[in-house]
């Protein structure tokens, strides 16, 4: 491990070679979440992933690609504990992809220590992500380490709680495991409550959540990582108590996980990998059966080439491949939609000095669509742009950029424009 990811509150002894236990839990757990595909905890019990955001945005998994946090960001954000990020872009004329993501640490003994996680993120998805939850971390001996996690929420039902175990070597290099009881006080609240909103929602299956979050290191050349959770299947019973709505029942689970992987080869090439798979599936029983099925796939290889040891100038290249597959039941909707989508980049990074650097380079998104049932109708788009970005480091890992891109699409608004999308990321470490 190298020293620019030492910090304050870790032993200075960490080896540099961790290829030991922890790396063999790594190695199983990655193995056992991608196959799962893990989930993100559901706050909402619908579908969290857009469905044909192209009808809205047509340029939206380019807009998400613009605002990708590439591998010197990502290894900021694992440096630190305390720590926040933002970065946020135009998807149309109306709306914002917005996310931000907060990490608080501090020691309240040798042995505890006090946590604060904060996740939230808004885009073209039926429902946006929402975090915050307190972690109360004990060592338990050497490197291994216990954690109690509560999520609190305005209503008492919604609050969730769950145990952890992680091994850490370092503030970058840990794999932690953490089981949740999702909306632990749902029941009793609402049969020993007023119901004022006049509801009685009853869990017949209590949602039941497994989280994996790991980085690695092998030796000074390979890293590694995941993140991702899934759920177990949830059963809902929705009761009206005043409304004329007619009761029903509400079932599901929700998947979502991601691993990467880069080897540095020599000093002038670094290899890169990432693989997501995502899965979230809901019922609705009344009488009538209706739901729906949401399936994504992502790969991402990529290279780097650096010009010198000091990596002043880069250029960055890949190629994301992106599956989807959407089928939905019901009165209001019936049909299948799936989409091959590909989006490849070249990306080019200067750093003037320590401080300010640009990076300029093209991005394009090839995709095909098909849809069945009642909206049923096929698209072939490209879409390409330019992106050229001005970024700022101050001391310790500060940073920000402003990122403007140019549209190359003459027929997006029926006449060239040379304005395409604005976006806006920052990060700030305490």
């Amino acid at each position: 491990m190298s020293d620019r990811f030492r910090i304050t509150g870790y032993p200075a002894y960490f080896p540099s070679l961790h290829f030991t236990t922890n790396t063999a839990c790594i190695a199983v757990c990655l193995l056992v979440i991608f196959l799962v595909s893990g989930a993100a905890r559901p706050q909402t019990y619908s579908s969290p992933y857009p469905e044909e955001p192209e009808r809205y945005a047509s340029e939206y998994y380019l807009d998400m690609l613009t605002m990708r946090y590439d591998r010197n960001w990502r290894d900021a954000w694992y440096a630190r504990d305390n720590i926040y990020r933002l970065r946020f872009g135009s998807l149309n004329v109306e709306q914002w992809r917005l996310e931000e993501q907060l990490k608080l640490s501090a020691d309240l003994s040798d042995r505890f220590r006090f946590r604060f996680w904060m996740d939230a993120d808004r885009g073209l998805g039926q429902t946006w992500a929402r975090r915050s939850e307190l972690e109360l971390e004990g060592r338990i001996r050497g490197d291994f380490y216990a954690s109690l996690y509560l999520s609190p929420s305005f209503w008492k039902r919604e609050n969730d709680i769950g145990l952890g175990l992680q091994r850490r070597t370092g503030v970058d290099c840990f794999v932690r495991v953490t089981a949740r009881v999702l909306d632990f006080a749902n029941n009793f609240a609402y049969e020993h409550g007023e119901n004022i909103d006049g509801e009685k929602n009853l869990y017949t299956k209590q949602p039941f959540e497994l989280e994996l979050a790991a980085r690695e290191e092998i030796g000074e050349a390979f890293r590694f990582g995941a993140i991702g959770a899934l759920t177990t299947r949830w059963e809902r019973e929705y009761r009206f108590l005043e409304e004329q709505a007619e009761d029903h029942l509400e079932s599901g689970y929700r998947r979502d996980g991601l691993i990467w992987a880069e080897f540095d080869v020599g000093s002038s090439f670094v290899l890169g990998l990432e693989a997501r798979s995502a899965e979230f599936a809901g019922e609705t029983s009344n009488g009538e059966e209706a739901g729906e099925k949401h399936r994504i796939r992502e790969f991402l290889p990529d290279i780097w080439w650096y010009s010198s040891v000091e990596r002043r100038m880069a250029l960055n290249a890949g190629l994301q491949i992106r599956r989807e597959r959407w089928s939905g039941k019901g009165p209001d909707r019936y049909g299948d939609f799936s989409k091959e989508e590909l989006l490849p980049f070249v990306l080019f990074q200067y750093g003037f000095n320590d401080t300010h650097g640009i990076e300029f380079g093209y991005l394009g998104d090839r995709y095909e669509s098909r849809r069945t049932g009642d909206r049923e109708e096929t698209a072939e788009r490209w879409e390409n742009r330019l992106k050229l970005v001005y970024e700022v480091k101050l001391r310790g890992l500060h940073r920000f950029r402003v990122i403007e891109t140019i549209d190359l699409d003459r027929e997006d608004w029926g006449q060239f424009s040379i304005h395409d999308h604005f976006f806006f990321m920052m990060m700030i470490a305490f």
